[in-house]
């Protein structure tokens, strides 16, 4: 009997440190009556657009608290103030920096190999035709990076869960 006693004693030992070291507010983007949500905490990265002052305001959320956020040590925002916030889609990312990383380097390369050969066009069409299209394709893919997420409460709605009390 002893010894369970000194395992009930560790463990609640262990889920109050654990509580205490671990437990912060969650800014919470979520679509009503799924399951869809976008977790934010402190340090995190945001993009909003606040409605009382008709801004866009991005940076880094330094403290969640029962009623406000504040972002980049300057902005105290009020989730009701949201109007919309935007997230960065990563595979749309990903593939745009794929274009760009292939096409740019393609072209300077091969400009570089036509000044360094002294050849006639220092660029040959298909070379400009190729570099071209992987440049202008990562460029087209530019607006389906981010996607905006209107606070209307019946699409999308913002809460600020408190988990220090």
């Amino acid at each position: 009997m002893q010894v369970y006693k000194q395992y009930i004693t560790l463990t609640i030992f262990f889920a109050l440190i654990f509580h205490f070291s671990f437990s912060q507010n969650i800014f919470l983007l979520e679509k009503p009556g799924t399951i869809k949500n976008y977790k934010y905490r402190e340090n995190d990265h945001i993009r909003i657009k606040t409605i009382s002052k008709d801004t866009i305001i991005a940076g880094i959320i330094n403290k969640i608290g029962d009623s406000i956020i504040i972002i980049n040590y300057a902005n105290e925002i009020s989730p009701d103030d949201i109007s919309i916030i935007y997230r960065t889609r990563w595979g749309f990312a990903l593939l745009q920096g794929i274009f760009f990383s292939a096409g740019v380097p393609y072209l300077a390369i091969s400009t570089l190999n036509g000044v360094i050969n002294n050849d006639s066009p220092i660029v040959s069409k298909e070379t400009l035709i190729i570099s071209g299209s992987l440049i202008a394709t990562g460029i087209a893919i530019t607006p389906l990076t981010t996607r905006k997420h209107k606070i209307d409460n019946t699409k999308w709605r913002v809460k600020i869960l408190n988990f220090t009390d």
